[in-house]
């Protein structure tokens, strides 16, 4: 996929790298199919739910954020996802790519209040779930805080 969007940025009609991304996507929905949702998916479905932001704008802008929440507790996720990206830092990668392609990368911008950090994080916290590395709520706050604002994390 992260080979895939710039071409198809690029040039809207190239066939190969469409049917890359749609494998890409297919692999995503098997992967997200077959394991349990953590912090990514849950912190997502809140925001959507509790604010109204938009589904896959709101996942876009939080992924680099729960990865860099989450690497520490899945440094071997983490080399994955730095041989495939090319890079040594996957959260920053993941957020240079999609803000590069254009993606808007503030919850602020996609309509989250600025005064609902805390809610979204007693939510988040109020609702347990599996997750590689425990939620803590000081952590959460600055995870939602970044992606509020649209910083790199």
């Amino acid at each position: 996929m992260a080979l895939a969007l710039p071409k198809i940025v690029e040039n809207p009609v190239d066939l190969e790298a469409r049917a890359d991304a749609l494998y890409a996507a297919w692999l995503c929905g098997v992967c997200l199919g077959s394991v349990a949702m953590a912090l990514h998916h849950k912190l997502c479905h809140t925001l959507g739910g509790a604010f109204g932001l938009p589904h896959a704008e709101t996942h876009t802008a939080v992924l680099p954020h729960a990865l860099a929440y989450n690497g520490p507790a899945a440094p071997d996720a983490i080399a994955r996802i730095n041989r495939a990206l090319g890079r040594q830092d996957a959260p920053r990668a993941l957020f240079d790519l999609a803000h590069g392609l254009g993606a808007e990368m503030s919850l602020g911008k996609l309509g989250m209040p600025e005064g609902g950090v805390d809610e979204a994080v007693d939510l988040a916290m109020a609702n347990p779930y599996w997750n590689p590395r425990p939620l803590e709520k000081q952590p959460l706050r600055a995870l939602v805080r970044a992606a509020v604002e649209g910083v790199s994390p």
